[in-house]
């Protein structure tokens, strides 16, 4: 297993994705400017303060932080951004709040990145597809436990 190499190119008042700790598997971003989140409204565009060149064959997931959904009325309106190879413009964060107004003032962070391996799948149109336990079972259908 080899690294691969990202160019991270910071915006002007952002900084750049840090890691936590040395086992920790995504990066954590940071909002570039002040902004306010109102409850109810249409979906707020958070700037992250960097773009980046991620090598062909790879893209970046940009993913709510693990303590978010636990401690505050904070979401992500797409519950996961993904930052394609050939996208060169600022990486941002879809934001939105039910129960109160959001302050996020720069450099709070606000969401986490991970990088990963496009895997590659060959999609064939069927007439039909094999049967299992679940079927056409939908939301919920494998019961509580």
């Amino acid at each position: 297993m080899h690294d691969i190499t990202v160019k991270v190119k910071r915006i002007d008042g952002g900084q750049l994705p840090t890691k936590g700790s040395a086992g920790a598997a995504a990066w954590d971003l940071y909002a570039r400017t002040d902004c306010v989140v109102k409850a109810g409204d249409a979906p707020t565009l958070v700037p992250l303060g960097f773009a980046m060149e991620i090598p062909s064959g790879y893209h970046a997931k940009v993913l709510p932080r693990s303590s978010t959904g636990l401690k505050t009325t904070l979401r992500m309106a797409n519950s996961c951004g993904i930052i394609d190879s050939d996208y060169r413009g600022e990486v941002m964060m879809i934001a939105e709040t039910v129960r109160e107004d959001w302050h996020i003032a720069a450099g709070d962070r606000v969401a986490q990145m991970l990088i990963e391996k496009n895997e590659p799948v060959v999609l064939i149109e069927a007439d039909e597809l094999s049967d299992t336990e679940r079927g056409a079972g939908g939301f919920g259908s494998t019961g509580k436990r």
